[in-house]
C-alpha cells in the first residue's frame, strides 16, 4: 500500500513558512506592498527561499513535501520534473482554480477563468484565447496597441520618475489598450481595482468591499458594452451571458499591471549598462523593423525570469495523485515558487546574470523549468499581447531616451542580479537622446 508523501516536521514547517511562503504573502501576491518589498530586498528573501528548498531536497528527497497550514494540505514542489507535470496536467487532475486562488481573486474577478472549476472553465478559457488572439504572434489590433504605447511614453521628456509616477503613465496605456481611449483618464477605475487587489492579498481573510466591487464591475461592463474600436474588449465575444465575457476583463487589467513592474525593472537594468541597450536600439532603428521585436522581447522575458511577477504558481489536485510511489491526497494544494527554479545556480549557469540571449538561442527552452508565463493548458493566454506592448515600450524608450538610473539602484545592479529587487524604490531620469 502506498504511503503519503513526506510531511515536513514541525520545525521545518516553521522554516518553510518563514523563508518560503511567508515572504510571498508579506510582499503582496496580488498587489505589491512597497514597504515590505523594501524589507524583503534587505533580507534577500528569494535567496533564503532557494537555500531552504535545497536543504529540504537533501532531507526529504525530490518531494513534493507536505505541510499542514490552517486545515489545508500544502505541497511545496521541490523537483523540476514535478513543475512540468503539474502545468502539463492542468486542469485534470490539477486544477488551476485552487482554494487559495479563488479566495483571493473573487475579490475582483469572481467569474474569471482562473476562479472557475466548473464546466464553464473550458468556455471561458476559449473566450479569453479568442479575444487575446493567443494563437497569433501579433494581436489583430497590435498596431494600434503599439501606437498607444508610443503616444503615452512620448511625454516623458526631461523627467525623473519614481515607480508611482511611471505606473500612472503605464495605467493610461493599459486602460486604452484594454478598454479604449474613453477610459484613458478613468483613474477611479484603477483605484477601485487597487483597493480590491489589496483586499485580495489576504484571500478569504481580507475585508470585503462589496460596494466597490459592484461599482468596479459595473464600470467594466459599461466599457465592454460600448466596445470601442481597436480595444481588447472589442475582440471579446459578448454573446454568452453564461460565460460572463465582461467578467474576464478584470484579469487583463491586473496582468498588465504586473507587466508594468517587469518593464520598470528592465529599464533599471538597461540604464545601468549602456551595452545592454545597443541591440535593442539597433533593432528599433532597423528600416524594416517587425512588430515582433526579438531583442526587446528577449530582454522583457529575462526581466520576468529574474524577478517573476507571479511569485507562486498554484495547482490543486481533484484526486489522490502518485509521486514516486507515494501519495498526495485529493485536495492537496501544490505550490511552485517561481524564483526557486528561475534562479537555481546549481542548474543554470546564467541564473544570476542578465542574459537575454537565452531566449534567442534556445537555452531557456531546456528541461529545467523557466516559466515566466507558466506553461501548458493554463499558460498565460495573453503572453503575446503582453510581450508586444512591453517590447514596444522598452524599444521606444531605449531609442528616444537616455536612461539615468538613481545611484542606489545602479549599485544594486552593478554585479550579479540580486535575487530580490524592489521596483518601488527605483528612480529613472528620461533625457531625450541627441541622435533620436
Amino acid at each position: 500500500m502506498s504511503t503519503l508523501l513526506p510531511t515536513a516536521s514541525a520545525p521545518d514547517s516553521a522554516r518553510i513558512l518563514r523563508d518560503v511562503l511567508g515572504p510571498v504573502v508579506a510582499q503582496g501576491p496580488i498587489l505589491r506592498r512597497p514597504r515590505l518589498g523594501t524589507l524583503a530586498e534587505k533580507l534577500r528573501v528569494d535567496d533564503r527561499a532557494l537555500r531552504r528548498v535545497r536543504r529540504l531536497r537533501g532531507r526529504y528527497g525530490e518531494g513534493p513535501v507536505l505541510l499542514r497550514i490552517a486545515g489545508r494540505t500544502i505541497a511545496l514542489v521541490l523537483a523540476a520534473d514535478d513543475v512540468h507535470r503539474l502545468l502539463k496536467e492542468t486542469p485534470e487532475p490539477f486544477a488551476a482554480a485552487t482554494g487559495l486562488k479563488i479566495g483571493a481573486l473573487t475579490h475582483f474577478q469572481p467569474h474569471a477563468v482562473l476562479t472557475t472549476n466548473s464546466s464553464l472553465r473550458a468556455g471561458r478559457r476559449e473566450l479569453n484565447e479568442d479575444a487575446l488572439d493567443s494563437h497569433l504572434p501579433v494581436h489583430r489590433h497590435g498596431h494600434r496597441f503599439v501606437d498607444v504605447v508610443h503616444e503615452e511614453l512620448d511625454g516623458l521628456d526631461a523627467r525623473t520618475l519614481g515607480w508611482d509616477d511611471f505606473r500612472s503613465v503605464w495605467s493610461r496605456v493599459v486602460r486604452r489598450i484594454v478598454l479604449g481611449d474613453a477610459a484613458r483618464s478613468d483613474v477611479e477605475l484603477t483605484e477601485q481595482l487597487d483597493q480590491l487587489r489589496a483586499d485580495a492579498n489576504w484571500a478569504q481573510l481580507g475585508p470585503g468591499h462589496d460596494d466597490t466591487r459592484a461599482r468596479f464591475l459595473a464600470t467594466v461592463s459599461q466599457y465592454v458594452d460600448k466596445a470601442e474600436t481597436g480595444s481588447l474588449v472589442e475582440a471579446l465575444d459578448r454573446r454568452s451571458e453564461t460565460l460572463d465575457p465582461a467578467g474576464q476583463v478584470p484579469h487583463w487589467l491586473f496582468a498588465f499591471d504586473a507587466a508594468g513592474i517587469a518593464l520598470w525593472r528592465l529599464l533599471a537594468v538597461l540604464g545601468t549598462d549602456r551595452s545592454r541597450l545597443e541591440p535593442i536600439v539597433a533593432e528599433a532603428r532597423h528600416p524594416e523593423a517587425s512588430p515582433l521585436l526579438a531583442h526587446a522581447g528577449a530582454a522583457m522575458q529575462e526581466s520576468v525570469r529574474l524577478w517573476p511577477t507571479t511569485l507562486v504558481i498554484l495547482r490543486q489536485s481533484h484526486e489522490d495523485t502518485e509521486w514516486r510511489g507515494r501519495i498526495a491526497p485529493a485536495g492537496t494544494e501544490f505550490v511552485i515558487v517561481s524564483s526557486v527554479f528561475h534562479r537555481d545556480d546549481d542548474a543554470l549557469d546564467f541564473a544570476n546574470r542578465f542574459e537575454p540571449a537565452v531566449w534567442l538561442d534556445g537555452r531557456a527552452d531546456g528541461s529545467w523549468p523557466i516559466v515566466p508565463f507558466s506553461e501548458g493548458p493554463a499558460g498565460c493566454p495573453g503572453r503575446n499581447v503582453v510581450l508586444l506592448t512591453t517590447s514596444a515600450a522598452v524599444s521606444h524608450l531605449a531609442d528616444r531616451y537616455d536612461l539615468d538610473v538613481d545611484p542606489t539602484t545602479r549599485a544594486k545592479l552593478a554585479g550579479p542580479m540580486p535575487g530580490t529587487f524592489n521596483h518601488a524604490d527605483v528612480r529613472i531620469g528620461f533625457w531625450r537622446r541627441r541622435d533620436s
